[in-house]
């Protein structure tokens, strides 16, 4: 196999590094662009003059330009970071600058996965604050640069963490104690490793359609407060159909319905596998139903050589799970059309320990801890922005919470509420389970 390997020359060594050392049997060809903006174009003229694979991209991206550019079979994917680079760089920050990390500045690191590195090695309430820049705005870096310098000299931060050289660089000659997060040898092994199935995927499946076919609907049990229950009803309908969307847009998929309870996505089946049911999609949808008996889903989901033929087995899988009494969701793929019921992961009983269902929805026991002594104060319905104040943190990272919540079943949305500027907020209902709330 023959992978690209695009950016800046000092992550590229890294990845060079690696490959010499571990990854003696695959081919790498190497493109330093110093720049963001021009890895897209860096990737496009690599694809033209050699015959890769796949493309590994060392930072940044013009993700939407970048689409535009590539060649569609081509599998390509950018190095994350992970708790072993962030903890390598808190541990330079405290030789380096006697940092006691209770105040820092980062750019693209996840809030959250910060948190969680800190308070892992004793560290706990630090104040976080996140670049609120998007990769495709206008004078990226330089916002980055500003936002940084302003954070130091304003006397918010102790130091600041980022992972691009042009960011590093003029911080660091200015004086400004600033820190310089190279991806780790694991995250560069875990890369390629995932290239490698996408590569032996797009190759095994080329040709291969695959659609979801998904269908629910709202199931009256008591015809006392008709009113109300139509207002769950079309509460419900809105969230599902937002949930459908997001899952396609996710796949980079196109969405059709048949009626306003009856969606099918279409999709490759590469993209399915890898990114759907890899990735327990499918199970997200199942959530729903344990909000309330009155929630249904189905899903049913097609493989074949033609649109039509995975449609026509989607639509096999679908009336199998709708006579499925279990709430089961079912594949159907081969030419004898086997009707195979697809593993879900399981919701969280009620009864497990407040620590594993921390994990679940990956936040640390003392956000969960906070955010229960808020809806016990404050009561269940709140806003997101509401709950961000209550929180102390900023209304992105509380809304990463909330959607890890939502795919737990915690979170119902039971209206909207003008703030009297901008869109209405969304005002939720957040249930934690029971066995997480104290007795009184």
């Amino acid at each position: 196999m023959k992978i690209g390997v695009i950016g800046p020359e000092v992550t590229v060594n890294v990845v060079r590094k690696v490959a010499e050392k571990d990854l003696p049997d695959i081919q790498f060809v190497y493109r330093c662009s110093e720049f963001f903006e021009q890895s897209a174009d860096s990737a496009a003229l690599l694809q033209e003059d050699t015959d890769v694979d796949a493309i590994l991209f060392t930072g940044p991206t013009n993700y939407a330009y970048a689409r535009k550019r590539l060649v569609p079979t081509v599998p390509w994917s950018h190095l994350p970071h992970n708790r072993t680079s962030a903890l390598q760089a808190f541990l330079e920050a405290t030789s380096i600058y006697g940092s006691d990390l209770k105040s820092i500045s980062v750019d693209r690191y996840d809030s959250q996965l910060m948190r969680n590195v800190l308070e892992s090695g004793g560290i706990h309430d630090t104040t976080i604050i996140r670049a609120p820049f998007d990769f495709e705005e206008p004078g990226f870096e330089k916002k980055l640069q500003d936002f940084h310098r302003d954070c130091y000299l304003q006397g918010k931060v102790s130091v600041c963490f980022t992972s691009m050289e042009h960011i590093y660089e003029p911080l660091r000659a200015e004086g400004i104690p600033c820190i310089r997060i190279y991806p780790s040898e694991e995250v560069v092994h875990e890369q390629v490793y995932h290239l490698q199935i996408l590569d032996i995927s797009a190759k095994e499946n080329q040709g291969k359609h695959a659609i979801i076919g998904i269908k629910f609907d709202y199931i009256f049990d008591d015809i006392q407060d008709l009113a109300i229950r139509e207002w769950e009803k079309v509460q419900y309908q809105n969230e599902f159909k937002e949930r459908v969307y997001a899952a396609a847009q996710r796949m980079e998929a196109a969405v059709f319905n048949e009626g306003f309870d009856h969606y099918f996505i279409t999709t490759s089946r590469s993209m399915l596998m890898n990114s759907f049911l890899k990735n327990g999609e499918h199970s997200r949808f199942l959530q729903l139903t344990r909000r309330s008996p009155a929630y249904k889903v189905w899903m049913g989901i097609g493989i074949g050589t033609t649109m039509l033929e995975a449609k026509s087995r989607a639509a096999m899988a679908l009336n199998h799970s709708r006579a499925d009494q279990t709430g089961g969701f079912y594949l159907v793929e081969n030419e004898s059309q086997t009707i195979e019921a697809l593993p879900v992961e399981e919701v969280v009983p009620l009864d497990q320990t407040f620590a594993f269902f921390a994990k679940k929805v990956q936040i640390s026991t003392d956000t969960l801890e906070k955010i229960q002594r808020v809806l016990q104060q404050y009561g269940d319905t709140i806003t997101s922005e509401e709950l961000a104040e209550h929180l102390g943190i900023t209304s992105r990272s509380v809304n990463r919470i909330i959607s890890r919540l939502e795919e737990q079943g915690c979170v119902t949305i039971v209206g909207k509420r003008s703030t009297g500027k901008g869109r209405p907020a969304r005002v939720m209902k957040i249930t934690l389970p029971e066995a997480l709330t104290p007795e009184v």
